[in-house]
Parts: structure tokens; sequence; C-alpha cells
């Protein structure tokens, strides 16, 4: 036997065994998880219950009217407006609590004269006027913001084109008469998502980033147009927003993609399908892909259409192969991407066919718009075009691999890594220590080039500490970062660039910059005030206002954090594409716990972890049928141990396998274990000393130890001389006898191979009496030897602790016993 000595934690790690072999000494407190038994994530569902939906609130009212309160929900009798000649209009202003979008539609119980009814609507409270908010539909629904009825006897009044989105609705006489209404409201026409319709949720201690992940959702729906609404579209498709310019844009679904693939899931895939070919559909002969249509246009079936760019800019042309590449990693869809693949392939070529001698894309003034559409055209060699340059041939690669073209991989993987040189040589400016603009450009700081070179990979390991910190200082304000250092451009905050840099933060390593980021722009559009819409807004202005009434409140490419936040802080995420593998990775920066899942094509993988008493951390992931991953835990690994289903997996540094995890690394930051199979997983992360626990171990086969059967050494990995073989039969046993100094509890570790096929259950015995029982799974092999801990009550003095098979399999083979001292 050993000692071993610690100054630090003197306990072995105690983990909970399944709900069968409950230890005995254990308090209820030792049991509990770090979060909520049934989090209620339902309550953060934006989406209406009912597909009408009628206003919650009367803002004000002016002019002559009675009874405003019967037109919100729950109100009883009618609204009467009356407005006499020469006398103030009757005004009400209703509010809908969060933005919606549909048909308008005004129950009329009763009018004298023929008056006009005058309905506008606004997603912020301050551009409700007569006119609305000026922030009509470019395409799929109504391009004013005010409309006109004559009043001319009861019934109902059915607007016949949609008002995207608002939460606002203004409505008043223009002209002498009166106006009884037993009801206004909006028949819903986007996608109404209740609880039930999420596959994937999020929820954490954070009640502001819940309320960040459901709006992100929300906006998305919103901007989804099922198909055929109201006669304008053939296809499920999801626009760039709820009511401008309502348009199908291919960035935008960079950011949109993601955001539906962890919320909807399924419920939500065909309408990123869909958007994506139709965009497809609309090649050109040069290979330059359409990047925006109205979605009433029908998917082109003929030849590749003549010309040489379309909408809108060469660097939204570059989003379809990322776009492509994001929706087959969330579905697993190889039949898609099988069918557009050349249109990548076309576009590559057209992106070659621009590039200087440096190597590197340029762009005119033809082509040379972005996001950012009101600082006009960038030309020359842009960085932050190049480096969606080069995220397209690493996405080419990658689904050239997948259709089993590994020929064309290569050349797309050798064609990035000769961009990735170019860029690096000739836009990285030594003396920021960031990337410029572009060559023409030198010395200005920007957002989305930086961004776009950590998160896409440009940008060596060593530099990327030093650009995010500069993007701090430089860009970073109050209500977000500017998009760019010094004068020429808009200040406006960009929730699309900024999504970006979240991502690069967060994929880096980043949590604390990331979460920072998401309070500082996206907590502000969740917080109560007078344009909270429930959903994401376009852009901002620095002080936190929004620039005009146009400005759209309930915009897709703002989404970003729906996504991030289950990719890093829920820390799940595709790595074979439909999840056939997988990884969950937390980064819980200041929160106690999350909990969520993610829809994959195999069922959800669900996970939950918190912190844990003593700088513990618990985790539960369950892994959906046919795959595997890696579950990797924050911890240093040196001074950590793991259990897995109660089984040891890790203990300072050492790996033992077991539990379905058959191997595991550390990189001084987490603890990466591989799973090979589907199940649940119970992950308990304790603390050492960075020293040995002290143990005593008692060895199988020295006395006073006991083996009913036969002391072998014929598998490799023993400790000791061998290990206790116990005879297959009920009742047979491997026995230890061990010395207590006191009473009280005690926890033990038994170290045993099981390489066959079944759990050998047994019973624990400890003086005689049977005080738990205990499964050995399979370990894979008789060579692989895993620890099982578990608390019993011991004597002062010696203690017998015996093991015995309650099958004819018998025991596994045992090899020593650990106690706690």
């Amino acid at each position: 036997m050993t000692r071993r000595r610690s100054a630090g934690l003197a306990a072995f790690v105690v983990v909970a065994l399944a709900a069968a072999t409950l230890s005995l000494g254990r308090s209820a407190a030792a049991d509990a998880v770090p979060w909520p038994a049934n989090p209620n994530w339902q309550q953060y569902v934006l989406g209406p219950a009912t597909p009408n939906v009628t206003p919650v609130a009367v803002v004000s009212t002016s002019g002559n009217v009675t009874n405003a309160g019967a037109l919100v929900t729950g109100g009883s009798g009618s609204a009467k407006l009356t407005m006499v000649s020469g006398g103030p209009a009757p005004v009400i202003i209703l509010d809908y609590g969060k933005n919606v979008g549909g048909f308008p539609y005004f129950t009329v119980a009763a009018q004298s004269g023929n008056p006009v009814l005058r309905a506008s609507y606004s997603e912020g409270s301050q551009y409700i006027g007569a006119n609305g908010d000026g922030g009509g539909a470019f395409n799929a629904g109504d391009r004013s913001r005010a409309n006109n009825y004559t009043v001319r006897g009861a019934g109902t009044i059915n607007h016949s084109l949609i008002q995207g989105g608002e939460r606002f609705q203004r409505i008043a006489l223009t002209s002498p008469g009166s106006v009884t209404l037993s009801a206004v409201g909006i028949r819903f026409s986007a996608y109404r998502a209740t609880a039930n319709e999420y596959q994937g949720y999020f929820v954490s201690s954070s009640d502001e980033l819940n309320k960040i992940w459901y709006a992100g959702a929300y906006t998305n729906q919103l901007s989804m147009l099922p198909p055929g609404t109201g006669g304008i579209n053939q296809l499920p498709l999801i626009l760039d927003g709820a009511k401008r310019d309502r348009n199908v844009w291919i960035g935008d679904i960079y950011v949109e993609g993601p955001t539906n693939y962890v919320s909807l899931g399924s419920n939500g895939n065909d309408y990123l399908k869909q958007s994506i070919r139709l965009l497809g559909s609309y090649q050109l002969s040069s290979g330059f892909v359409t990047g925006c249509l109205a979605p009433q246009s029908p998917v082109h079936t003929g030849p590749l259409i003549p010309g040489t760019t379309a909408c809108y800019s060469t660097s939204y042309s570059l989003y379809f192969a990322p776009d492509l590449a994001d929706y087959y990693r969330a579905t697993g869809d190889l039949a898609f991407v099988r069918s557009q693949f050349p249109v990548v392939q076309r576009q590559l070529g057209w992106n070659a066919s621009r590039l200087n001698s440096q190597g590197l894309l340029v762009t005119d003034t033809s082509d040379g718009l972005d996001w950012d559409w009101y600082d006009g055209n960038k030309t020359g060699a842009v960085t932050a075009y190049n480096a969606l340059y080069y995220l397209n041939l690493i996405e080419a690669a990658y689904l050239a691999r997948e259709t089993g073209q590994v020929d064309l991989a290569t050349q797309y993987t050798n064609k990035a890594a000769a961009l990735r040189t170019a860029i690096n040589a000739n836009l990285f400016n030594s003396s920021t220590g960031v990337y410029d603009l572009s060559d023409k450009v030198r010395g200005t700081v920007t957002q989305d080039a930086n961004a776009e070179a950590v998160l896409f990979g440009v940008a060596p390991a060593s530099a990327v500490p030093g650009i995010l910190t500069k993007l701090k200082s430089t860009l970073w304000g109050t209500h977000g970062p500017r998009p760019f250092s010094g004068s020429g451009y808009s200040t406006l905050i960009s929730p699309f660039i900024s999504g970006i840099e979240l991502n690069a933060r967060l994929s880096t390593g980043d949590t604390t910059g990331g979460m920072q980021l998401v309070s500082d722009v996206w907590g502000q559009m969740v917080r109560p005030g007078p344009n909270y819409t429930g959903t994401m807004w376009e852009n901002i202005k620095p002080d936190g206002s929004i620039e005009k009434g146009s400005t759209s409140l309930a915009h897709g490419w703002s989404s970003a954090p729906t996504s991030a936040l289950t990719r890093y802080v829920l820390g799940a995420r595709p790595v074979d594409a439909g999840y056939a593998t997988w990884i969950v990775q937390p980064q819980p920066g200041s929160l106690s716990w999350t909990a969520g899942q993610v829809p994959t094509p195999h069922g959800p993988l669900a996970v939950k972890w918190g912190r844990a008493a003593g700088d513990g951390f618990d985790m539960d992931v369950t892994a959906p049928n046919g795959t595997s991953g890696t579950i990797a835990v924050p911890a240093s690994g040196a001074d950590t141990a793991i259990t897995v289903n109660g089984t040891s997996v890790w203990d300072r540094g050492t790996f033992s396998a077991g539990a379905g995890v058959t191997s595991a690394r550390s990189d001084g930051s987490y603890v990466y274990m591989t799973v090979s199979a589907s199940g649940n997983y119970r992950v308990s992360v304790r603390a050492g000393s960075g020293e040995p626990t002290p143990t005593q171990r008692y060895e199988a086969e020295t006395a006073p130890a006991a083996c009913q059967g036969r002391i072998d050494s014929n598998h490799s990995g023993f400790s000791g001389t061998g290990f206790c073989n116990a005879d297959n039969t009920v009742g047979a046993y491997s026995q230890f006898t061990v010395n207590a100094p006191a009473a009280g509890t005690a926890t033990i570790g038994v170290r045993f191979a099981n390489g066959g096929a079944t759990v050998r259950p047994g019973n624990l015995v400890v003086n005689g009496a049977t005080v738990t029982a205990v499964s050995f799974e399979g370990t894979g092999a008789w060579t692989t030897w895993v620890t099982k801990t578990v608390t019993i009550p011991v004597n002062a003095g010696n203690n017998t602790i015996r093991f015995s098979p309650t099958t004819a399999e018998g025991l596994p083979n045992v090899d020593f016993l650990e106690v706690g001292a």
C-alpha cells in the first residue's frame, strides 16, 4: 500500500452515480445540480399565440374619442371616433407591445357620413405620426406606412398589402363623420412560432442574454415569408427585414441561417434552402451570383443570365458559398450541396478573374458596394472583400471534399493559402497592428476587415490578441463600436458587423470581450424604451438612438447573438455535417448556469452546465442517436479530477477510459473528452491541489484482500502484481479490509476492467451490510482500466468492503481499492 500527502483538497472526487446506484451517506445538496430542474425558457418566446394579433395598450388619444380601450386585448364594447367640420381630428395611438407584421383589419360597427379613416404604422414610438415611420416595403408589402379608407358602412376593412413590421398603430379620421370600431388588429403573415415550433432553445442565469437570444429568433421569424403569402411568393423565403427592404438578401442569410439552425431547426430550414436556391438560380454568365432578389421572383431554370455583375456587389456575391456551407453543416443535406456546387465553382471562376498582380481581389465603382451602402463604393484591394474571398475558397474546399472531389478541394485549399499570404503581406499594417481598409486607404482601423480576418483564419494566431485589443481601444463606445476610425465614413453602429466581431472574439476565447459586446450593442435593444420592439435593429447612432424612422427595427442581419450564444456559451456546435460529430465546449464567463439544446437531423443535442460548490463545474450532455463528439470542460487539467456517469476518467492529468469516453487531452484551459456514442453524459469536475489527493491504496492481490476466484496477471495495465478475477457466479466476491481513523463516511474508488459486452451489476457490502448497488460498465477491453467512486459509511478501525456480483456474469476484473483519507 502507498500513502500520498497533499496540503490542498483532502477528498477524493465524489460523483453522482445512476439513479439505481445512489450511494449512502451523501447529503441532498451533494446530489443537487447547479441549474434549474425545469428552466422556463418558454416565457421568453415572442411569437404571437394566435394568428390575429390585437393591441395590448392605448398609448394616447386626442380629439373626440370614446372608449378607446375597447380595441385592446380583453377590451369590451366599441371605440368611437368623431370629427366635425373644422374640428380637430380624433386620434387613437395603439401599442401592440412588440413588433408584429401582417394584414391590418378594422371591424366597423357603425358610421355616420363618409369619413376617411387613416391608419399609420411605426416600429418606434417617436415616429408614429400621420404618415408613419416612412419605412415602407420595397417588395412583398405596402410601400406606404399610412393607408386611407373611406368608410361607407358596417363590416370589416381588410387591407390587401402586408404592413411588415410595427409595434405602434395610429388610427384617425381625416374628414368629418364618425366611425365606431369593435376591433382592430393584424392578421399575422410571417412565420408564427410558439414554443412548440422551437426545436432548439437557450436559457441561462442572465435574463438579458435570454431576452437577446429570443429577440434574435423572433427577428428572423418576422422576416420569414411562408409560401403563397398574399399571392406574392411561390417558395418559403427569408427576407432581410420585417418592414424594409423585404427582399431576399444573400449577405443577410449569412446571419439569418445560423439563427434559424439553432432555434427552429427543420421547421425553418426550408426557408433558408429555398432562398439560397433562388439566388443561385440567377447566376450570371460571368459567374457572379446575384446578391438580392424580390421574393416574387420565380426560380430561374434557363441558361445562365447574360451579364457581368448584378445586384448588389462583389462582396455580397461572395456570401453564396458560406451560406451553402452553413446550411450543410446544420442539416447534412448533401444532395442540395451537390445541386448547388456548380454555382460555387462558377462564382470562384469569376473571383479569380478579378485578381491583381499581387493575387488580391479588386473592385471598382461598378461592384464595390458593401453592407454600408451609405459609404459608397470601396475600390482597389479591399481587405474585407479579400477576407470573404478567402472564406469562399476554404468553404469551397470543404464542400468539394464532401462531394468527393478531392483534387478540386486541394486546388481551392492551395489558392486560399496563397491568398492568405498575399493579404498578410500587402494589407496588414505593422504600424497600427491591424489590417488596413484597402491598398488605397491606409491607416484606418476597420471593424469588418479585422473581425473577418480573425474569424475566417486570415490573421496569424500571434496577431489576434493585438487586433482585438486595437478594435476595442479605437472603435468601441458606450453603445457599441463605430465601424471605422477617422472621418469620411459613417459612424452608425452596425449590429451586422458587430456580430462578426462577436463571433471572432468568442471563437478565439475572448469571452469577456464578447459578452461586453453583446451587452453594449444588443442589450439596449431588449430594454424598455421608445425603440423596444422585441426584435433586433438594423443600425444604431453612437448615442444609442435611431437615425430615422425608416431604419428597420427588425433586421435579420442583426440576430448574430442567437447563434453565437448557442455555439459558444452553451457551447454546442457541429464538427461534421448534420452533427454526425459535434463538440460541446462552453464559455461560462460570469454566468452561473446555462441550459439549452440544438436541433440536429438525428434529434436534439441537449446541454446543461453550471458552477458547482468549491470551484467545481458540472455538465450534462445528451447526444442524439448515431452521433459522437467531444465534451470539453473548462479546467486546467493538471489539478482537475473529472468523472463521467460516476466513473473517473481524468485524475490530475491521467486519463482512464470509461463511461463511453475513449480519449482525453488538456490544453491548459479545457479538458477535451472524446465520446464514442450517443447517450447521456453527466460530467463532474472538481479542482485538485495540483498534487495527488491523499488516498490509501489496497491491492486486490495483496492480503488482507481476498478474492473468491483467482489472481491473474494476463491483461496488461494493472497495478501491483495482479488483479482479482472472481468466479462468474452470484455471491463470488473481491473483498478488502481497510482501516478508518474514525466513524463516518469515506470515499472509495475501485479500479476495474470489463472487456465483456454487458454491464456487470453487483452489490457493495460494507461490514456485512449491503449499502448500495453498483454497475460495472463495459470498458471496451480487458486491458482498459477505469475507476468508479462512491461514498460509504465506515466504523472506526477495520472495515470489510466487499464487491459481490448479482448475476452469473460475475464481477469485472478488480485491480485495487483506494480510500480517501
